[in-house]
């Protein structure tokens, strides 16, 4: 990451193989396009990554598909809010509506593995949608071709979203909308604790529009599969998130418009 100008950007290494030197922005963006690589900003918009992706939202390297957009986990924390920090899934709002397709994957903090860490309460994952689990010795690719097309599905672990479909494009797909706007989503949920609410989030390039759905005549421990009619009229891009009463929840990629 310091690379000196008599250095070679790459080079072969008798024990290690093909080294990189990177000295600057335009290197590292070589780089994840020589490998099919994939980055995204940590914690973005706080803690050191404060003002970030914003502030480099027109840089190539930003633009470049090699650049998935951010990752999200709950914080800042306000135990008085009925669904998780919105910090990322406000970015991830934000990025579609600057006209990117840029996605979030789920983060975590975790620093040590201990008898004493709460890596359950901090542990979010990302569920991606995969024909087989691969190998290690086939390598990392079929797993960032689902994060890179918006495959997966982020969830704290209490509710699970295994289908979303628009008439039948999934998430990171494209819809060609009807002249009406009208469309149905098809969505399946699972949960732990009873549902509250769901939510369809849309935009049209400029504001963010929300659609809440009252799911408070849940249960414990559910499974159901819903449809709610939804207009897409000059809409952009669609998704949808799902929160139980102790405001666990779980979001999807979007589904892209036109």
């Amino acid at each position: 990451m310091s690379r000196k100008p008599e250095a070679p950007f790459e080079s072969q290494h008798p024990i290690y193989g093909k080294v990189y030197r990177v000295g600057n922005k335009d290197e590292m963006l070589k780089l994840l396009e020589k490998e099919n690589g994939l980055a995204w900003v940590a914690h973005a918009r706080t803690k050191a990554s404060t003002g970030y992706p914003d502030k480099y939202k027109d840089e190539d390297f930003f633009k470049s598909d090699t650049y998935l957009g951010a990752a999200w986990k709950s914080i800042p924390a306000d135990l008085s809010w009925p669904s998780l920090s919105h910090r990322v899934l406000d970015l991830m709002d934000d990025m579609a509506n600057w006209g990117y397709k840029k996605y979030a994957i789920a983060e975590s903090d975790i620093f040590t593995i201990t008898e004493q860490n709460e890596m359950y309460a901090h542990l979010n994952v990302t569920y991606l949608k995969l024909k087989n689990i691969p190998d290690y010795k086939q390598g990392w690719q079929t797993v960032l071709d689902a994060m890179r097309k918006g495959k997966f599905f982020v969830s704290t672990g209490e509710v699970l979203i295994p289908s979303f479909t628009i008439n039948g494009k999934e998430s990171g797909d494209v819809l060609k909308v009807s002249q009406n706007g009208k469309a149905v989503i098809d969505a399946e949920l699972n949960w732990t604790y009873p549902l509250n609410f769901a939510e369809i989030v849309s935009g049209d390039g400029k504001k963010v529009y929300r659609e809440k759905i009252n799911l408070n005549n849940t249960t414990a421990f559910g499974k159901q599969k819903f449809k709610w009619p939804v207009n897409l009229t000059n809409k952009k891009w669609v998704r949808i998130e799902a929160w139980d009463i102790a405001a666990n929840g779980a979001f999807t990629p979007m589904i892209w418009l036109e």
